[in-house]
């Protein structure tokens, strides 16, 4: 068992337990009932991995997209709907459904090749449909429970805002922080928590790109999240025993907010993500 500030960070060995691929069904543990909901994404993308690697002869996972919807934490058994197809000759795709009852959480497309071969453009992977649930990104924070005092001890990881030069702290809010690697040697785990690490900067780093406190109201809702994921050299051997994640989201353009993350061990990319995330207007209220 590996934690640090009192979070328990043997996910991996109870997620590999939890699953059931044949019939698609995850419980998870009530320890994990505080967790942030985009946190649980990253777990639940390990979980996909991991039975997608089961049914996969040697498979290497190269990309991952995924998109999530009011995300939310959940403390009891969820669906999880599995489907596998062909793309090419030698490439494994997943799709999967994460439904919480009849609400639909987060879906996920996985691609899987053999060594040699090129990673997917994100291109390759088709979106889900979109699904808008407006909901102010204050109150979604305030439901998960982070607090700018409370994320880094919650979460489970350290992290420290690096001095940056001028020019890019005006284009956004960048972060460095270090993750404990896992001492799984299975490359799904390892996968699982470098998604893990992505996903569960965008909320706070997008708020924090533009100003908002992370225990104030925000002027925009975000329905929704888009993240695509590359995986690169995950059978080496993590150096030391700490991953290093580096975030940067620039100042919000356009109506959404783009953001870069990568996740490093020691001297080796391991794996990196880009995140798109929707900030839309809340209508006015009503007036009296």
């Amino acid at each position: 068992m590996t934690s640090t500030n009192g979070a328990s960070l043997d996910f991996e060995v109870e997620l590999r337990g939890a699953i059931d691929a044949d019939n698609g069904s995850l419980t998870v543990p009530e320890a994990w009932e505080g967790f942030p909901g985009r946190a649980f994404g990253g777990f639940l993308a390990g979980a996909v991995l991991v039975a997608a690697s089961a049914r996969t002869e040697h498979p290497r996972p190269l990309s991952l997209f995924s998109r999530y919807y009011r995300p939310s934490p959940v403390g009891r058994a969820v669906r999880i709907e599995l489907a596998a197809e062909r793309r090419g000759n030698n490439l494994d795709a997943f799709a999967a459904r994460l439904v919480d009852g009849d609400r639909l959480l987060s879906t996920f497309s996985v691609a899987f090749g053999r060594d040699g071969e090129a990673p997917l453009s994100s291109q390759a992977l088709v979106p889900p449909p979109s699904l808008v649930r407006p909901q102010p990104a204050w109150q979604y924070c305030e439901e998960i429970g982070v607090k700018p005092d409370r994320l880094m001890r919650r979460v489970g990881y350290r992290a420290e805002t690096e001095a940056v030069p001028p020019a890019e702290a005006a284009a956004g809010w960048n972060l460095r922080s270090e993750w404990p690697a896992t001492t799984c040697d299975d490359p799904a785990v390892r996968a699982a928590v470098a998604v893990m690490a992505i996903d569960v900067f965008v909320g706070p780093a997008t708020m924090r790109a533009n100003g908002w406190g992370l225990d104030e109201e925000s002027p925009v809702m975000m329905p929704s999240l888009d993240l695509n994921s590359w995986f690169y050299a995950l059978e080496a051997q993590h150096d030391g025993d700490w991953l290093t994640v580096r975030t940067s989201v620039p100042v919000t353009q356009a109506g959404y907010a783009v953001g870069r993350t990568q996740v490093w061990a020691g001297d080796r990319l391991i794996a990196e993500g880009m995140s798109q995330v929707a900030l839309v207007l809340p209508s006015p209220a009503p007036s009296t």
